[in-house]
C-alpha cells in the first residue's frame, strides 16, 4: 500500500490553515527586514569611509538598496501569490515561502560581499523545508540556493565596490564546495522529511486495515464538497456495514472477525476509482468517496465480491454479508456530516429491508 498516496486533503489547506500560514509568513519576513536594517544601520554608524568607498556610496550600497529590494520582494510576493492566485494549494505556500527565504538570503549575501563566510547563509533556507513536506519543494529549493550562489561568486563578488582580499581559492572551487554542501543537506533534509510524511501519514490511518481513519474521511469529505461548491464536480460516497458482526465475533472469535475487517477493506482497495479514497469509519463500518455519481456499480462489484468470498472456519467455509447505503452529492450541503448522513440513512434502508443489498 502506497503510504504517500495523494489525497485531495494533503493538497490543499483549509481557510483557517491558509490565513494562519499567510499571517505567521509576513510577520516572520517582515521582523527579518526590520532586523536586518537596524543591523545595517548600526553597520553604517560604525563605518569608516575610504578614498575608494565613501559614507553615501555605503549607505546607497548596503543600506538602500537591499532594504528596498527585500521590500519590494515582500510586497509583490504577497500581492501576486496572495491577491492574484488566491489558492489554498500546499505547493502554492510552498512556493512562495521559497521565494521569500531565497530572496531575503540571495540579497543579503550578494550585497555584503566582503565577509567571506556569509555564503554559508544561503544554507539556512535549506532548513525551513521540512515545512513544505514536498521533495519537489526541497529539490526547488536547493537548486535555487545554488543558483544565487553562483550568481554570487561569478558576478556580485567581482563587480562589489568593495576591494577584496586576494584568495587562493578560485570562484569556480568555492562554487563546487558549496554545492556539495547543499546537496549533502539536500539528502539531510529528505531524509528527515520523508519521516515527517512517514509518521504523518501514519497517524492519518487506521492500525487494522491500514485505510484512512475517520477523522481524514471528513477532511477529504470537506475538500470534495468544496470543489463542488466551486466547481461544480459531482462525486458520490457509500457506507458499508458487515451484517450481523457481532455474532461473528461472538461466534468465532475477535481475532476471526479482525481478519473479516481486513477482508473487506482489501475489497474497498480493489475497487477504489482513480481519485477515491476509502477509509475505516469505525468498528465494522467503512467508507469510499468515489469521484463521479454512479456509486451502484463499485457499491454491487464490492457487496457481492464479499458475498462470495470464503471464510475459513473450524465448523467449515461460511460466508458473510454486507449492507451499503449511498449518496450522490448533486446539491449543496451545509457541511460533510450532512452528506454522510444522506448515505448512513441509506445504509439503515438496507438494512431494515432484509441486508445484504444497496440502497441509494
Amino acid at each position: 500500500m502506497n503510504l504517500f498516496q495523494t489525497t485531495a486533503s494533503s493538497r490543499t489547506l483549509s481557510d483557517n490553515q491558509w490565513r494562519e500560514w499567510n499571517q505567521a509568513i509576513f510577520k516572520i519576513f517582515r521582523q527579518i527586514w526590520l532586523i536586518t536594517l537596524v543591523v545595517e544601520l548600526l553597520l553604517f554608524l560604525t563605518f569608516k569611509p575610504s578614498a575608494e568607498l565613501g559614507r553615501s556610496v555605503y549607505f546607497l550600497h548596503f543600506i538602500l538598496i537591499p532594504s528596498g529590494l527585500e521590500g519590494l520582494v515582500l510586497l509583490a510576493v504577497r500581492c501576486v501569490f496572495t491577491k492574484l492566485i488566491p489558492s489554498h494549494n500546499r505547493r502554492t505556500v510552498s512556493l512562495y515561502t521559497i521565494i521569500l527565504t531565497t530572496a531575503f538570503a540571495g540579497i543579503t549575501v550578494c550585497v555584503h560581499t566582503s565577509v567571506s563566510m556569509l555564503p554559508a547563509m544561503l544554507l539556512l533556507p535549506m532548513v525551513l523545508t521540512p515545512l513544505y513536506r514536498d521533495k519537489a519543494m526541497t529539490l526547488l529549493q536547493a537548486f535555487l540556493v545554488i543558483l544565487v550562489y553562483v550568481a554570487n561568486a561569478f558576478y556580485f563578488t567581482p563587480n562589489s565596490p568593495y576591494i577584496l582580499p586576494s584568495t587562493p581559492f578560485s570562484p569556480i572551487t568555492d562554487t563546487l564546495v558549496f554545492v556539495g554542501g547543499t546537496w549533502a543537506t539536500y539528502i539531510l533534509l529528505a531524509r528527515v522529511n520523508e519521516s515527517v510524511l512517514l509518521n504523518e501519514e501514519r497517524s492519518r490511518r487506521d492500525s487494522l486495515t491500514h485505510l484512512y481513519n475517520h477523522e481524514s474521511f471528513y477532511e477529504e469529505l470537506t475538500c470534495y464538497l468544496d470543489g463542488y461548491d466551486q466547481r461544480g464536480t459531482v462525486f458520490s460516497i457509500i457506507v458499508a456495514d458487515i451484517d450481523n458482526f457481532k455474532k461473528v465475533n461472538d461466534t468465532y472469535g475477535h481475532a476471526f472477525g479482525d481478519e473479516v475487517i481486513k477482508q473487506v477493506a482489501r475489497l474497498f482497495l480493489l475497487h477504489e476509482k482513480k481519485g477515491g479514497f476509502s477509509a475505516r469509519y469505525g468498528g465494522e463500518e467503512f467508507t469510499m468517496i468515489i469521484p463521479d455519481a454512479d456509486p451502484v456499480i463499485v457499491a454491487e462489484k464490492i457487496r457481492s465480491a464479499f458475498e462470495s468470498y470464503d471464510f475459513e472456519t473450524p465448523e467449515g467455509i461460511r460466508h458473510f454479508t454486507l449492507s451499503i447505503g449511498a449518496a450522490v452529492c448533486d446539491k449543496e450541503y451545509t457541511n460533510a456530516s450532512a452528506l454522510f448522513e444522506q448515505a448512513d440513512a441509506a445504509l439503515y434502508r438496507a438494512k431494515e429491508n432484509g441486508k445484504n443489498q444497496v440502497a441509494v
